[in-house]
Parts: C-alpha cells; sequence; structure tokens
C-alpha cells in the first residue's frame, strides 16, 4: 500500500489524469487497522471535520455520495484528505529525504518540455502583455498549476534546508520562473509569505497572527462590497470586461464574497450544507437566527465556489467548520515543525525535509485559501495530504527517540 501512495505521489504532477487519488485505497483495504491505536493530535480536528462534512452531506442533499460530480467539485475535500487517514493503514521503512528529493527534481524536471515549448511560443514575459498567454503546466486551469508549482516550490526549499546543492538550488530558480510564468497571483502570494514565514524564525504567534489576518481580511471584504438592494441567493450576475483578470476579481468582490456572507448570515453555527453555495436554493427558513432549513433546491455540482476557502467554508459549515479545519492546521504545522526539530538533533536529519515542508506548505496553502477555494483543491491539497501520509506511516528500523514518539501514531 505504501507504494500506492508514493505513485500518487508522483502523479500529483497532473490532474488531466486524476490518478492522484488513489491515495484513498489502504483504507478500503484497510480499515479495521483504524481502531486501538493513538494519532497526533491534528487527527482530532481533522475527523471531526470529516464526520461534520458527511452529515451535513446526508441531511442537504445525501443523494451527492452516489454522484461522481460530487467528488470531484463539491465534495473534493474527500478526495484531498483521504490519503491522511490512509497514512494510518500502512507502514513503510523509506528514507524520506531522499523520497523528496527524488519527487521534486522528478516533478520539476518533467515540466521541463512543456515549459520549454511555452517559452520558444511565447517567451518569458507574455503574460506582461497578454494575461491570457499563461504556462498551465499538465494541469486544465492556470491556478491549479499555480497552486501545485508553488507547493512544489515549498518542497524544493525543504529538501534544499535539509541538503544544500547546486542542483537543487538551479531548479528551484526553474520552479519559481515556472510558477511566475503561470500568472495565478495568489499562488505567488502564498509561496511569497511562506517565505517570509520561514525567515522569520515560523513562529507561532506569527502564524496566529497571519491566521488572524486572512480570516477577518476575507469577512471584512466581503461586507465592505455587500450591496443591501442585491438579493444575493438568487440574483445573477455579469460582468464583462476586456481584462480577464479584472472581470475575475469583480465577480468575487461584488457577487461570490458577498453571496458566502449571506449564506453565513442565514446559518452561522452550521452553515447551509456542505455542496450548497453553487445550488439555487429558493426557499430558506431561519430558527432564531443560528440555523437555517432550505427547501425547493436546484443541486448542481459546478466549479462555482466562493473563491475564498475562509468564506466557503462559512458558507456552507458555519462557524462549527471554520474553527474545525484551522484547528486542524494549526495543529499540524505545530506537529510537523517538532518532527522536523526532533530528527533534526537526535536522527540525523532522517526524515527532516517531509516535515519542513508540511509546515511551510500549509502556510502557503492558508494564505492561497484566501484568494481562492484552495483549501480543499485536490491540485494544491493532495502532495500535502500524501506526505503527511507517508510521514504518518513511517515506521523506523530502531526504535524513535522519546521525544519524537508524540508524533508517530500507536500500533499495537
Amino acid at each position: 500500500m505504501a507504494y500506492i501512495s508514493l505513485l500518487a505521489l508522483f502523479l500529483t504532477v497532473t490532474n488531466l489524469v486524476p490518478v492522484s487519488a488513489a491515495g484513498f485505497l489502504p483504507i478500503v483495504v484497510y480499515s479495521w487497522r483504524f481502531f486501538g491505536r493513538s494519532y497526533p493530535k491534528f487527527m482530532t480536528p481533522l475527523t471531526l471535520f470529516t464526520v461534520f462534512a458527511t452529515v451535513s452531506t446526508l441531511l442537504y442533499n445525501p443523494q451527492s455520495f452516489a454522484e461522481f460530480d460530487f467528488y470531484r467539485r463539491d465534495g473534493n475535500f474527500f478526495i484531498s484528505y483521504a490519503p491522511i487517514f490512509a497514512g494510518c493503514l500502512y507502514t513503510h521503512r523509506w528514507d524520506l529525504n531522499k523520497v523528496m528529493r527524488a519527487f521534486f527534481v522528478f516533478a520539476v524536471v518533467v515540466n521541463i518540455p512543456p515549459y520549454a515549448a511555452y517559452l520558444v511560443q511565447s517567451g518569458l514575459l507574455a503574460i506582461v502583455t497578454n494575461q491570457y498567454d499563461s504556462f498551465g503546466s499538465y494541469f486544465l486551469a492556470r491556478n491549479a498549476a499555480g497552486g501545485f508549482l508553488a507547493m512544489l516550490l515549498c518542497l524544493g526549499v525543504a529538501c534544499w534546508l535539509q541538503r544544500r546543492s547546486k542542483v537543487l538550488l538551479a531548479l528551484l530558480g526553474l520552479n519559481a520562473l515556472m510558477l511566475f510564468s503561470t500568472y495565478s497571483r495568489g499562488s505567488l502570494l502564498g509561496a511569497f509569505v511562506a517565505l517570509v514565514y520561514l525567515y522569520f524564525g515560523r513562529k507561532r504567534q506569527i502564524l496566529a497572527a497571519l491566521i488572524v489576518a486572512l480570516i477577518t481580511g476575507s469577512i471584512a471584504m466581503a461586507i465592505y462590497h455587500t450591496d443591501p438592494t442585491i438579493d444575493y441567493m438568487g440574483h445573477p450576475f455579469t460582468f464583462h470586461s476586456e481584462d480577464p483578470k479584472a472581470a475575475n476579481l469583480s465577480i468575487r468582490y461584488e457577487w461570490l464574497w458577498p453571496r458566502a456572507l449571506t449564506y453565513f448570515e442565514h446559518s452561522p453555527i452550521v452553515g447551509m450544507g456542505f455542496g450548497s453555495f453553487d445550488d439555487e436554493i429558493h426557499s430558506v427558513v431561519s430558527y432564531f437566527g443560528l440555523f437555517s432549513a432550505s427547501s425547493d433546491i436546484a443541486v448542481q455540482h459546478s466549479d462555482s465556489h466562493a473563491h475564498n476557502s475562509y468564506l466557503h467554508i462559512l458558507a456552507e459549515l458555519g462557524i462549527v467548520g471554520l474553527v474545525l479545519m484551522t484547528m486542524f492546521y494549526w495543529r499540524l504545522i505545530d506537529w510537523s515543525q517538532k518532527g522536523a526539530a526532533v530528527y533534526a538533533l537526535h536522527g540525523g536529519g532522517q526524515n527532516f525535509a517531509a516535515y519542513r515542508f508540511v509546515e511551510i506548505s500549509s502556510v502557503c496553502l492558508l494564505v492561497m485559501g484566501a484568494t481562492e477555494h484552495r483549501l480543499v483543491s485536490p491540485s494544491n491539497v493532495l502532495i500535502l495530504s500524501l506526505v503527511t501520509s507517508l510521514l504518518l506511516a513511517w515506521r523506523p528500523s530502531a526504535p524513535p527517540p522519546r521525544a519524537a514518539e508524540s508524533n508517530l501514531p500507536a500500533r499495537r
């Protein structure tokens, strides 16, 4: 089963053929192994969020679980995070530093042919004059390509911190150029903030301030652009502009973010229902201004979302959902920080690159989540969840350092 996760990791370089989703397979085969063991603290909020999203879907539209498009679009959370649960069910003893370097080199090298073709056809500065002319790698959408390449950049930095080499530095530079050519501004911002976080010592106070700023800033922007004369539950929004980026931003600010805020206001505790944001809801009954029940719903599984993970989660799962997701990343980053520190001091640096990657890529993903619905997107999240899965499944050939034992799920 470890080889399935490894194969899935190497196939995250594309979503043209979504084989990277195979990371959930150990759950199907070994689900009985979940019981009678202990797990890192971040598993608690992730499990609660998964249960909450499942119950919310069953109450809102249970048929969704039988529809492929649900997992591809509205419910891609289940695809993106399933490998983390799978990592609790199998074991391996690979040197993850070598695995991380091999994957980083592979992912950059495999992108060289399409990027070379892009440079020959368009040139390095093509996006300055024509925003349509951007690099898409092996992905359908530019934001998907940008998000993956931003996460890959975090991996390259982690590998370089573990072992400094000119080859890795050259590949990092090439990776950065590819990311620049996607013209995915949210991805560039995420990578930049992650590097700033790394430069200033990865302090928990900085992380806390960052999370608070991302959430409050998102809500404040939605409030500022809300027009009280517009019915955001049913008003069709159209915007025409010759500048695709300007149109994209206007749709977010003037329609999608206020719509998410309206959903949240209807049902602030548990949201309107998982997968509901892109549906047509014609009737809403509110109970005490805290909970709402929807009826006369036209369900559609589409790519329409709030273009902001925090607002989207608030709209569909309310405060409960956002608190659980935030708590998951808070604990995941703490776990990876401690894991990297322990093995750097006592384990000869083993698994350092993987732990450091989980830490800085989580920060990158949190920042990107304020610009798009990145916290559940497989193109962005799968690389993180698969590396976390491999870390959870790793077992040393000798007893681990005592300080590291809390980072490993117990085995009977």
